[in-house]
């Protein structure tokens, strides 16, 4: 007998089950203690909880942006039938969004994908379900675009070939095998084997940080950077720390200077590029709250201009 259910993904400072949200009366689930298996977490704080009661059809959009406004993540939830059809969606704090169905196949077995739109010339005894087949796997790019948007508000960076295939794959033998596949793909690290603990890093930058409120995510935070002229600043602030930032500043030389402050004047660090993309990679990753980001970088400690007197 195959999983029937909802499986949410979310970074988390506290373990997921445990969300308020999740035991808010108004958003109830009946005896929620008994539906819950929380599965193997992955490092900075990202979490993958399976519900076995489903959350209610009609209420997936409260949920995405419930949970994506308690966690202050991107947020998916993958709606799984009988281990053999999963629709996956996902919504970030930016209020980007996008839907797939995984192993479009059986999707179109269930004749749950929708209807396609109408096509002038279809192939010669093309039926129903090749038409949804054919269809489902036209936006396969289109969608392994969007999830790589997802990734990188993240702060991650998406294996787009990976998602392409995952996408178009068949389930052998469970479909929620294709989920996990998905979340390797937009890059997240692998989950931790059962039982073994937290593997403590070099903490130059404390994970779990969380952006003010306002500040550019996702493609606005991309196009931010990517504008900026010579000689032009970009700062990103931390909720209620003013001792808690990254910033950018585009050089007169047409260089980038990524500099972060965590939590103090000593803690305060700085290095050079001429890639605007991993400054926007950087800068994505720190806005998810994570520390993966700084090691595309060595990075000179100037802590020193700020404390000695």
């Amino acid at each position: 007998m195959g999983y029937t259910g909802d499986v949410v993904l979310a970074r988390c400072d506290t373990p997921l089950e445990r969300l308020p949200v999740l035991g808010d009366p108004a958003r109830c689930i009946e005896e929620l203690d008994e539906h819950l298996e929380v599965c193997g977490p992955r490092p900075g704080g990202w979490q993958t909880l399976r519900l076995g009661t489903g959350l209610p059809d009609n209420e997936q959009d409260q949920w995405l942006d419930a949970l994506v406004e308690a966690t202050g993540s991107p947020v998916l939830i993958a709606s799984v039938f009988d281990s053999d059809v999963c629709l996956v969606r996902g919504r970030t704090p930016s209020g980007a969004e996008w839907s797939a169905f995984l192993d479009p196949e059986t999707a179109a077995d269930y004749e749950i994908a929708g209807s396609p739109p109408p096509v002038d010339d279809p192939p010669p005894g093309e039926g129903e379900k090749e038409r949804n087949v054919r269809w489902m796997l036209a936006e396969v790019p289109g969608i392994a675009r969007e999830i790589a948007g997802w990734a990188a508000e993240a702060g991650f960076t998406a294996d787009r070939e990976a998602l392409r295939e995952v996408l178009a794959e068949r389930a052998d033998p469970f479909v929620e095998d294709l989920f996990l596949k998905l979340i390797d793909a937009c890059g997240l690290p692998p989950a931790r084997p059962e039982g073994e603990d937290p593997v403590e890093i070099d903490p130059l930058a404390h994970p779990g940080h969380r952006p003010a409120d306002g500040g550019p995510h996702g493609v606005a935070l991309e196009k931010a950077v990517l504008n900026l002229p010579r000689d032009g600043n970009l700062v990103l602030e931390c909720a209620g720390d003013e001792q808690c930032y990254a910033q950018v500043w585009h050089r007169p030389d047409g260089t980038y200077q990524l500099e972060y402050r965590d939590r103090a004047p000593a803690e305060h660090y700085r290095t050079r590029t001429v890639s605007a993309e991993k400054v926007v990679a950087a800068l994505q990753g720190w806005t998810a709250g994570g520390a993966a980001w700084r090691d595309a970088f060595q990075w000179e400690s100037i802590g020193s201009w700020f404390t000695d007197v």
